[in-house]
């Protein structure tokens, strides 16, 4: 990878599960609560003590978790304990998978209409009414505005604006799936909106490159991209000119765009690849309205000489097309297929898919010519769904995932940006362009602010987010019917054992109280099993 930034930076969650301890929350040596694997789960946590506090309960939560990251690269997957392939029987798993969290109406949605109904629902973001959504990021005015008009605004709120319009989208849009291929394609597509004038530049490459290509053909997502004048920018390639031709953008664009590391392309490639995209531009502020911030081919500045790439030859005086001939042979690239297909299966199914099931996957990107909704669909075949196996919650989604199973109203997102810097996940903060990491090992050591951020919420204690307790639990009065709600709306009805005993014992022993009810939601938060999906 080039060399424009580490992989980690200040206020980012490269934290080891050593330096994650606290004092409140002893680490011990337990196997992870993994969801559908009782043999880990089952009777490794002690009965919690009558009226133990919220503290003693989940105590081996950091530790936990702290285990499963150190063993995460040396044991196989686990595997999910619902082996067949029934559709019926795997709505809640299909729910978690295409969304950022159940919650109570989703699920009863996704069961009404069935396994098939409902993931055709979601591949079809552009037959769903999100108006409500739309209306909650309508006062967002700078999402819809050009480059120009949109530079006129702080870099403050436009970085503000753009996280919020992100945050909302996952809570409250019912194009569930759509907002986590947006995710999967913003990071595979990694750009900082701290460098020069990105913040500005990324809400239409956001706009016009990301959500607009996120679920249609692969070519054409590539494409924008090396259009678009975030990437431009971002990868250094807008100061790329004849003579002096910048690699970064053409070693990432093969080692993290398409091919993969291990795809077969050599130095030489990536010094022709970055000949082939000399003079690609972007008008400078100085234009003004309205070419400020547009892409610009400057033909003064392209190298027009043969090139080679991947041991096709690129004929002389090809201009512009010189990149586009380069785009097309990316695009078509077995490695190419492979490297997508792998990259969606572990997004979407698992840390460690079968290479059959990412062959299966490659294939049907081979035969589509790309089309990521057709992947989607393959991927999500109930005997792929059955055999997935569970998943550590980045913080984002644990956080997303944790109001959408309450029913928190989320009237500013100020404390939930706040919150996600914390955790080291800030939507679009992640500076080198390998984008956040999919993986247990860098997100299983920093747990605390799960557990915090669950009794925050719960306790009204981050502004802007209302807990609704009285309207989770209307009609449940009695501990077991409490814990019976949250085990059915936050859970699906499969909280773990363990969990669900320990905030029965918490509801048992303290008095039936709208602060303790709110305490045992945010205790389900911060539980084991919730970390999980």
């Amino acid at each position: 990878m080039s060399a424009v930034s580490s992989h980690t930076s200040s206020g980012q969650s490269g934290v080891s599960p050593a330096q994650s301890e606290s004092s409140q929350l002893p680490r011990v040596s337990s196997a992870p609560s993994v969801p559908g694997d009782r043999s880990i789960s089952a009777g490794r946590r002690a009965r919690p003590a009558a009226g133990i506090g919220r503290r003693g309960l989940f105590s081996g939560l950091l530790g936990a978790v702290a285990a499963a990251a150190r063993a995460s690269a040396q044991s196989p997957p686990l595997v999910s304990a619902l082996g067949d392939a029934d559709p019926s029987a795997l709505i809640t798993k299909l729910v978690r998978r295409v969304t950022f969290g159940l919650s109570r109406d989703e699920l009863a949605f996704a069961r009404g209409m069935g396994y098939e109904a409902y993931l055709d629902y979601q591949l079809n973001p552009d037959l769903i009414d999100d108006a409500i959504c739309d209306a909650r990021i309508a006062p967002l005015t700078t999402l819809t505005k050009i480059y120009a008009e949109i530079y006129q605004n702080p870099q403050s709120q436009v970085i503000n604006e753009l996280t919020e319009a992100v945050i909302v989208r996952a809570i409250y849009s019912k194009r569930q799936l759509l907002e986590r291929v947006v995710e999967f394609w913003s990071d595979h597509f990694n750009i900082d909106v701290n460098k020069e004038n990105c913040a500005w530049l990324k809400v239409v490459d956001d706009r016009e490159v990301i959500r607009a290509n996120a679920l249609g053909r692969f070519p054409d997502l590539l494409a924008a991209t090396a259009f678009s004048p975030a990437m431009l920018v971002y990868l250094d390639n807008h100061i790329s000119i004849a003579g002096n031709p910048n690699l970064n953008y053409a070693r990432e664009l093969m080692e993290l765009h398409s091919l993969g590391v291990n795809g077969g392309y050599t130095e030489a490639d990536v010094i022709d690849v970055a000949r082939c995209f000399t003079g690609w531009q972007v008008y400078p502020n100085t234009f003004g309205f309205p070419l400020a911030g547009i892409f610009r081919y400057n033909g003064s500045q392209h190298d027009n000489s043969a090139k080679v790439v991947l041991g096709h030859t690129i004929a002389p005086g090809g201009g512009i097309q010189d990149g586009l001939t380069v785009l097309q042979i990316l695009a078509e690239h077995p490695s190419t297929a492979a490297f997508i297909a792998r990259k969606m299966c572990m997004r979407f199914l698992g840390y460690a898919p079968s290479e059959s099931l990412v062959r299966t996957v490659a294939d049907v990107y081979t035969a589509t010519g790309g089309d990521i909704a057709r992947m989607l669909r393959t991927i999500f075949a109930p005997q792929h769904l059955a055999e997935a196996t569970p998943k550590f919650k980045r913080p984002f989604h644990a956080f997303v995932s944790a109001a959408r199973a309450t029913g928190s109203s989320i009237n500013s997102t100020s404390s939930f940006r706040t919150q996600l810097r914390t955790a080291g996940h800030l939507t679009f903060n992640w500076t080198s362009p390998d984008g956040y990491p999919d993986s247990l090992d860098f997100w299983g050591g920093l747990v605390l602010p799960r557990w915090n951020f669950g009794a925050q919420m719960m306790n009204s204690n981050l502004s802007g987010i209302v807990p609704e307790t009285g309207a989770f639990f209307e009609g449940a009065s009695t501990p077991a019917e409490l814990i019976a709600r949250i085990d059915a709306d936050m859970f699906g009805g499969e909280m773990e054992p363990a969990d669900r005993e320990a905030i029965l014992t918490y509801l048992s022993a303290n008095p039936a109280s709208a602060s303790v009810r709110a305490e045992s939601m945010g205790l389900a938060v911060g539980s084991p099993s919730f970390q999980w999906y």
